[in-house]
């Protein structure tokens, strides 16, 4: 057995509002996907199993690579902050995708713009690309923020390896200074203390406030 790295996660698609479910829906059947921030391949396992997808990976964690590599076509090391990485990408022929997941990874970099700005490269003519973040204006967070409280934890939104926190506003707009336009925003939740996550009808009220993280699909101005 395979020993649990940090960023696993127990894969949640009968919940239609967890964050990996949504980011699933969005993703057609049969697509050729680059799964940014793959880690041990999680997702993309499941893509290929249950859509037909085919899935390539990039990381930076070699142990994650090692293990994702049992499960996905490709995988690649890269390091998002690097000038040039989607070109390197594409020399190894890693290019041409329908889907650019990226999966609650963004708020990891210094320069979430940049980063999507450069994946367009990686896309096939129509394609789209995925991106999930979490909110910190979160009604939990805003709550705690009231009461002094602003403490990083191990995981989830206050995560002490986030680099860029985001609101639903800036969130839409760090994707549409990457030149994409929005054509899907979906509201995820965390399972609540009494055992269920938020309605979505619920979050539609209010989702700056209701939401714990925002999905989107989004497709480049040009294309």
């Amino acid at each position: 057995m395979t020993d649990k790295l940090h960023y696993d996660f127990d894969l949640r698609l009968d919940d239609p509002v967890n964050a990996h479910a949504l980011q699933f829906s969005l993703i057609p059947a049969g697509s050729k996907v680059l799964d940014i921030g793959c880690g041990t391949g999680i997702i993309g396992e499941a893509l290929k199993e249950r859509k037909n997808c085919v899935v390539d990976g990039v990381d930076s964690d070699p142990a994650a690579l090692n293990v994702a590599a049992e499960h996905l076509r490709r995988v690649a090391m890269t390091n998002l902050e690097d000038s040039g990485w989607a070109e390197q990408l594409a020399a190894q022929g890693l290019s041409n995708y329908d889907v650019i997941l990226f999966g609650d990874v963004l708020e990891h970099t210094r320069n979430p713009t940049d980063i999507l700005a450069e994946s367009r490269k990686l896309l096939a003519h129509g394609g789209r690309v995925i991106v999930s973040v979490p909110n910190v204006a979160y009604i939990m967070v805003r709550l705690r923020m009231l009461f002094g409280v602003f403490e990083y934890s191990d995981s989830g939104i206050m995560d002490r390896t986030h680099l860029r926190f985001v609101t639903r506003a800036t969130a839409r707009k760090m994707l549409e200074d990457a030149g994409l336009r929005i054509s899907s925003e979906r509201y995820a939740s965390f399972v609540l203390p009494w055992g269920r996550s938020m309605p979505a009808w619920v979050m539609r009220l209010c989702p700056g406030l209701l939401a714990a993280g925002f999905v989107f699909a989004a497709e480049p101005v040009n294309d």
